[in-house]
């Protein structure tokens, strides 16, 4: 099953906000299929786990191809991955996941969420041109972590 993808970061204040991927209908293909993957793992921030803690962290990577579309949202996640205002390192991320046939999957809201890396890979062969962003929520924040299901 195919699935598509939108996420939105948000800056606590709400003024700046980077929308990476569509799911309307009616899009342009290149426009709906930009995000290829994303990966959602709830990771104890302590391997060596002897009990439960609430010392759990959201961990996310986002994978996606650097098209003509989104050239914009690329420069402000690469901004982002920089940024030196400490009050704007840490934003809202929010997914959405549908189906091929338009469905909605799931949809996931994180605070708290800040830059691990972010990568761009330009690339001769096949034109094939990608980008990952790996996000991370602050630790002890999980609590902001939510999800639903359709």
């Amino acid at each position: 099953m195919q699935y598509t993808y939108k996420v939105t970061i948000t800056t606590e204040d709400k003024k700046d906000v980077i929308e990476i991927g569509r799911i309307e209908e009616g899009v342009d293909k290149e426009e709906r299929t930009v995000i290829t993957g994303i990966k959602i793992n709830l990771d104890t921030a302590d391997d060596n786990v002897s009990q439960k803690s609430n010392a759990v962290l959201a961990k996310l990577e986002i994978d996606g191809f650097i098209r003509e579309q989104i050239k914009t949202q690329l420069v402000a996640l690469f901004d982002w991955t920089c940024e030196e205002d400490e009050d704007k390192w840490y934003r809202t991320v929010e997914i959405e996941i549908r189906s091929s046939n338009n469905k909605a999957v799931r949809s996931f809201r994180f605070e708290k969420v800040f830059v691990v890396d972010y990568k761009e890979e330009y690339q001769q062969k096949d034109d094939m041109c990608t980008f990952k962003l790996t996000l991370t929520q602050k630790e002890n924040y999980l609590d902001c972590a939510k999800t639903f299901a359709f």
